[in-house]
């Protein structure tokens, strides 16, 4: 006789033990992160070795990250969005915070994040997605989806010390932004000028970008 058996004799007027109830199915399975992590990883790793998006099929992807077509499916409504999707998820996401001791440090931690954030199969991806999205309207839409929030992060940047007298009121805040942003995809993703990519080039960047932005050019010419 068991244990349980013998504590129920020893104690005819107890109540019956009962099992724990079983927990209720799960409705649905969640999308687990790691799934979608390892579809996006797979996506770019196929874009790189091609060197070209338009040769990547999400049947090449699935196979790759170990799921099913549905699965992928079941998260991107297509393969333009799921590319965009990849493409987004190597840029290091947006601060949580900014120094917003001047500008010229927030410039430079925004400069650094971008510096540090490519590696090389980044750099290839960047390169193809850039080719794609000047040829497929279709990429366009949700390339521009997926990173105007990055260009008004930067506009609002400057927009903050606008505000506070620390650069010219009549700044065009979109054009700030282009020189900002374009400078630094070129040195650090598109790779050129191989001799600047230092450790302190963004510093020496942002230095002569406020030196212009604070300088004559920006003041009216009447």
């Amino acid at each position: 006789m068991t244990p349980e058996l013998r504590d129920a004799t020893a104690h005819p007027g107890a109540p019956a033990a009962t099992a724990p109830a079983a927990p209720a199915p799960a409705k649905g399975r969640p999308r687990s992160e790691a799934v979608s992590h390892s579809i996006l990883e797979a996506a770019l790793d196929l874009i790189a070795e091609h060197g070209t998006v338009a040769d990547v099929s999400v049947e090449a992807v699935a196979e790759l990250s170990g799921v099913s077509k549905a699965t992928i499916y079941r998260r991107w409504s297509s393969k333009e969005e799921l590319i965009a999707s990849a493409f987004e998820s190597i840029k290091a996401p947006l601060p949580d915070s900014m120094p917003r001791t001047s500008l010229r440090d927030d410039l430079v931690h925004l400069g650094n994040t971008m510096r540090r954030t490519y590696g090389p199969r980044d750099t290839k991806v960047v390169r193809c997605m850039m080719t794609a999205v000047k040829d497929d309207p279709e990429y366009k839409k949700h390339h521009e989806r997926l990173v105007e929030h990055r260009r008004a992060f930067v506009r609002d940047t400057f927009a903050h010390w606008v505000e506070r007298g620390e650069v010219a009121a009549d700044l065009d805040l979109d054009l700030a932004v282009a020189m900002f942003i374009s400078p630094l995809l070129t040195i650090f993703v598109y790779g050129h000028y191989s001799h600047l990519q230092a450790d302190d080039t963004v510093e020496r960047f942002v230095d002569h970008l406020l030196r212009g932005l604070g300088g004559p050019l920006c003041e009216s010419r009447n």
